[in-house]
């Protein structure tokens, strides 16, 4: 498996992982979204509680430049750790999320 395939596969793994968890609330749902053709990788929850719509980006990653990026997270899991558990080097994972200026204290990758 080449290295863009590797980093496809894993973040499938991740999302898909992370889409079992199950809202208290039956009519909110997980909803994963796979783009290959243009490498961008998203879990949303998606429904209603009560009369509030529920509509958002759990995770949110791309794949750009052989690099990936990490573009949202509101999780409290430390997914960057779960991609270098995959075999991932730190240099090949951008958090996104934070600002240019923030992201070479990261210890990871820098773009």
């Amino acid at each position: 498996m080449d290295k863009l395939e590797f980093y496809r596969s894993c973040i499938q793994t991740i999302l898909s992982k992370h889409s079992q968890y199950k809202s208290r609330d039956e009519d909110i749902e997980s909803q994963l979204f796979f783009d290959p053709v243009r490498d961008r990788y998203q879990l949303m929850r998606v429904g209603w509680k009560g009369l509030k719509r529920i509509y958002y980006t759990v995770l949110h990653f791309d794949i750009k430049d052989g690099k990936i990026w990490l573009q949202q997270n509101t999780t409290d899991i430390d997914v960057g750790e779960e991609l270098l558990s995959m075999g991932i080097p730190k240099e090949d994972i951008v958090l996104g999320l934070h600002p240019p200026y923030k992201r070479p204290y990261t210890n990871y990758g820098v773009a």
